[in-house]
């Protein structure tokens, strides 16, 4: 009896031993695998989209499936920064608030950090557009600082005006026809540069409305981009995984192709898109097209 016990734990032993082996055999064909479609998905990427996808990496999670993640490089980072620039309401009268102009003059040096080298015509393009908006900017200071110089005239000459009304009520020598010709000067004076002041206000209302609009419309051409090169991004993918999917053949069909994408959502959520191992069999031996898998892959922002 002992030895027929003896007998089975080393048969189990041998079994356990084997399916190890067996198990860690399988492992090592699907790294293989995943390594070389790692290699095509950034090749095809890179070319569906322009160069704009950098970072391919993979792993495998056993039991769950193959998870590649890739970062997209394109109009996405600079909607971001041009959201991030305030609107510039106007100031109360007569002082100006230049505060609110400052991070639009500074967003010149963020070019230079957000600029990459494979996206030299958009980056042009963007540092045109900035140009252009530091410009408007600068023009909304300069008709700024003109009503706020107008303002301390207007200050002075009130000042002015009412030390005269003091010397009336106390000079009793006081020439009272000159004061009171001084006084009408003044008030001319005022009365000139109030008219100034209030075209000064509504010219910088109206260069400050036009500096918004340009920052929305280039915000809603960003976001247009940002949707188009997103597209490009699921084209390539579902278009690969149907003409390379077969090279995953020892992945298990119950098992997941996923993708982490950065830089296709709004702000700094991933887009995640999960495809099943059996829908791809589907479209690799041609029993539904690239755009149906896409369709049935799960699509998420986390």
């Amino acid at each position: 009896m002992s030895k027929y016990k003896s007998i089975t734990v080393a048969l189990l032993l041998c079994t356990a031993v084997s399916l190890q082996a067996q198990a860690s055999d399988e492992l090592d064909k699907i790294q293989r695998e995943v390594g070389i479609m790692e290699k095509i998905l950034s090749a095809a990427l890179k070319q569906d989209t322009d160069n704009k996808v950098r970072n391919v990496s993979s792993s495998y999670l056993q039991h769950q499936g193959v998870v590649f993640s890739f970062d997209v490089r394109g109009s996405s980072r600079w909607s971001t920064v041009f959201a991030s620039v305030p609107d510039a309401p106007l100031p109360p009268m007569p002082d100006i608030d230049f505060e609110e102009l400052t991070e639009i003059e500074v967003l010149g040096e963020h070019v230079q950090v957000i600029s990459d080298a494979v996206v030299v015509k958009t980056q042009e393009a963007y540092q045109q557009a900035m140009e252009v908006m530091r410009e408007s900017a600068e023009r909304v200071r300069e008709v700024a600082e003109q009503e706020r110089d107008v303002s301390r005239e207007i200050r002075d000459l009130e000042r002015e005006k009412r030390d005269l009304e003091f010397d009336r009520r106390h000079d009793k020598d006081a020439k009272e026809q000159e004061l009171e010709k001084r006084k009408q000067a003044l008030q001319a004076s005022i009365k000139e540069l109030e008219k100034q002041q209030q075209k000064l206000s509504q010219k910088q209302q109206q260069m400050r409305k036009e500096l918004a609009e340009k920052k929305q419309a280039r915000v809603k051409e960003q976001k247009q981009q940002l949707a188009s090169l997103a597209k490009q991004v699921d084209k390539s993918l579902s278009l690969t995984l149907c003409d390379y999917g077969s090279g995953l053949r020892n992945l298990p069909n119950d098992e997941h192709v996923s993708f982490i994408i950065r830089g296709v959502s709004e702000g700094k959520t991933e887009q995640v898109k999960v495809f099943k191992k059996s829908d791809i069999k589907k479209c690799v031996v041609g029993d539904i097209k690239a755009a149906q898998l896409l369709e049935k892959a799960s699509t998420y922002s986390f």
